[in-house]
């Protein structure tokens, strides 16, 4: 895989696009660029609810393969089995697109500064 799997998207972010989750290797896929992503997703399950939230934890090599979400607005987390999912959507903004690690790195050494001046 791409060590930036969202360059290979237009525009270079995954922000909107939509996937089917039918074939297992798809999914996986799916879901691991999901992981990856920093921003909120929407699940479409097979039972036709939707569950919007921030993937934080993946388990694909467990006989039930699981996702763990952080479902907006609840306090708690969820746990969905890979195969009830019908699709994934990019819907939350890509926090980390057009940022640049120098520009990361720039902003935790200023953060380090102001702490160490406190």
């Amino acid at each position: 895989m791409d060590s930036n799997p969202a360059s290979s998207y237009p525009g270079g972010s995954l922000e909107g696009q939509r996937f089917q989750l039918v074939d297992p290797q798809e999914r996986h896929r799916v879901i691991d660029l999901a992981f990856d992503y920093r921003g909120d997703i929407t699940l479409e399950l097979e039972s036709g609810e939707c569950i919007e939230g921030y993937l934080f934890d993946r388990d694909l090599n467990h006989s039930v393969p699981t996702i763990k979400i952080f479902p907006k607005g609840q306090t708690s987390t969820q746990t969905i089995q890979c195969e009830h999912l019908a699709a994934l959507v990019f819907s939350g903004e890509d926090t980390a697109f057009g940022k640049s690690w120098d520009e990361w790195i720039n902003k935790m050494k200023k953060v380090s500064q102001k702490k160490q001046s406190s």
